[in-house]
């Protein structure tokens, strides 16, 4: 079992934790089979939405194949796999796969959540708490196997963990947008503001195959800062992290001139912001909370972006907008 009980957010609920906890375990993939197992499960979910590497991409990181040991943030690929353990016949319950990347010289390790899935015959038992949580031992092991001394966290003398997630923007007619975020501020995550940090997901598709121009994706920079959970800022150079530690893996896949773009836009207003501490937002627990989206509706966060990058969906008025979320979710 790689998750440590510790590195779950008491909001996750600890009893229901601690029954996920007795009910699964939770191991890391090492040989094919049990890659090949964990990706076809993704596949089937994520694939025919456009929101997975394909196979040969994500086969040639965990190979190994695309780190980089000498490079100033280096980048590992690690895929989770969930069991069922009370019938003893070891069933796939859950999969979550990040990347590892760790700047030594910043003392710095952040993980990039990639894709969390947990089946459909296992859901609301406490696993995705766990499948949140587990890459904290993941970034422990990597700051331990470079010999980083200290103790993770943002301590005197210790590592700066920080958990990564890319995620959309709030539309108040899709509501996954509104309780994937519910589910991880309970974890312990914050959003950078975007408008500090606008950034970008490049384009994945095969662009010379298609012969198109390649159209980043806008999405919300959503950290967690593992043993800082409580703090309501992020340090400048933090939040700037989010960006590099994202373009040092998406490089093994991108060309520099499509990263550029997202990069300049993302840098330029957050070097324009005044201060050394970027104030974060914090995730509403509840419907009682919901205004405090605000500055993460799809309204908000768009005309941050240049206009071909904003979709097809009509933008709404930012105060229009906010009352159909409020309207859609109601307190009580």
């Amino acid at each position: 079992m790689i998750v440590d009980p510790r590195d779950v957010c008491p909001g996750e609920g600890p009893e229901k934790v601690a029954r996920a906890l007795a009910q699964f375990s939770v191991d890391e993939v090492q040989g094919d089979a049990a890659f090949d197992e964990g990706y076809r499960a993704l596949d089937a979910v994520f694939g025919p939405k456009g929101e997975l590497e394909r196979r040969e991409v994500l086969s040639a990181w965990f190979a190994g194949q695309k780190t980089d040991p000498a490079a100033p943030i280096v980048a590992t690929y690690h895929m989770l796999l969930a069991r069922g353990v009370e019938d003893g016949d070891g069933r796939l319950a859950g999969v979550r796969d990040c990347y590892v990347t760790l700047d030594r010289a910043a003392r710095r390790c952040v993980v990039l959540l990639s894709h969390a899935l947990v089946l459909p015959a296992f859901r609301r038992t406490g696993l995705a708490a766990l499948l949140r949580a587990a890459p904290v031992a993941l970034a422990r092991r990597a700051i331990a196997e470079a010999g980083l001394g200290g103790s993770p966290g943002g301590g005197e003398g210790g590592v700066e963990v920080m958990l990564a997630a890319e995620m959309e923007a709030v539309d108040p007619d899709d509501r996954d947008t509104v309780v994937r975020l519910i589910a991880y501020g309970r974890a312990g995550f914050a959003i950078i503001p975007p408008a500090v940090l606008p950034y970008a997901q490049p384009d994945f598709r095969d662009i010379a195959a298609l012969g198109v121009s390649p159209v980043p994706l806008p999405l919300l920079a959503v950290v967690r800062q593992v043993g800082e959970e409580e703090r309501d800022d992020i340090p400048r150079a933090r939040a700037e992290s989010f960006l590099r530690h994202y373009q040092t893996a998406h490089a093994a896949e991108v060309s520099p001139g499509e990263l550029a773009p997202i990069r300049e836009n993302a840098l330029g207003r957050l070097a324009a912001f005044p201060g050394e501490r970027v104030p974060l937002i914090r995730i509403p627990r509840g419907p009682a909370e919901i205004a405090g989206l605000a500055p993460a509706l799809r309204s908000a966060v768009m005309p941050l972006f240049p206009p071909a990058w904003r979709g097809k969906a009509p933008l709404d008025d930012p105060a229009r907008e906010l009352e159909r979320l409020s309207a859609a979710w109601p307190p009580g």
